[in-house]
């Protein structure tokens, strides 16, 4: 996987993952739901990373995550997490805050490559 847009997406996918979890559960994703839910996203969107590429955008959508739950951007329980992907597991970039998520792995992976 070399294009940005496309190391963005799925930065944007798990970071939206963990950010679900963690509003709907109180917890994040275990490391395997973590690696699942990438392999998902490859397969679906036909797409190859190597696997200490996989291992990085992991890391970097959970910390990114984080930072936002800790920056009080995002809340334990907060009902419009339901609205991050559509009811086919896409992202949905209808979402003012999925658009928020978005840039912010924008600028993650600006400041990385």
């Amino acid at each position: 996987m070399h294009r940005l847009e496309l190391k963005t997406e799925l930065l944007c996918f798990l970071a939206l993952s963990e950010i679900f979890a963690f509003c709907s559960r109180g917890a994040w994703l275990q490391i395997d739901h973590l690696v699942e839910s990438t392999r998902i996203w490859l397969r679906r969107h036909d797409h190859h990373a190597e696997w200490h590429e996989r291992i990085q955008l992991s890391r970097m959508a959970a910390d990114l995550a984080r930072q936002l739950v800790d920056a009080g951007d995002i809340v334990h329980g907060q009902r419009d997490a339901y609205w991050f992907f559509t009811s086919d597991m896409q992202i949905n970039f209808a979402s003012p805050r999925v658009i928020a998520v978005y840039a912010q792995c924008v600028n993650a992976l600006a400041r990385r490559y």
